[in-house]
């Protein structure tokens, strides 16, 4: 069994979703845990297989254009598979990101374990530090 089919099993409980998505997103946590980079074009030369890096870009690009992750969803699923321990250590963050002329003000509350913040539901925030997307 691979590294793919062990890690979708073990996603599957926590999310309702169908096996070709899990398995797309079982191979996009391998991969990003080989590359270390949330950059798309990094990121797609850290998939296995066949195809061409080419098009895992663009497969990387199609999922994360159309497909609408529920936050709720994703936050129980990396608590349950962590198995963080209560009492919870929460994390609140602000952080800026730049990308030319575009700056993204985000606000981020993740659970901390074992030194690590994973992070579990987020909101955009305009240039005043007001919510204008909030994922929850």
């Amino acid at each position: 069994m691979n590294q793919v089919t062990l890690l979708r099993d073990a996603l599957r409980p926590h999310l309702s979703w169908h096996g070709a998505r899990l398995s797309f997103i079982a191979a996009f946590l391998i991969a990003l845990l080989r590359v270390r980079t949330v950059n798309l074009s990094e990121l797609a030369t850290g998939f296995s297989g066949k195809a061409q890096t080419t098009s895992h870009y663009k497969r990387l690009q199609r999922f994360f254009h159309h497909y609408e992750m529920l936050p709720a969803e994703i936050a129980q699923a990396v608590v349950a598979l962590m198995a963080i321990p209560e009492p919870w250590v929460v994390s609140i963050d602000r952080t800026e990101w730049q990308f030319g002329d575009c700056v993204f003000n985000i606000l981020m509350l993740g659970v901390v374990h074992e030194g690590v913040a994973f992070p579990l539901v987020w909101c955009l925030l305009d240039k005043r530090g007001i919510p204008i997307v909030l994922n929850a």
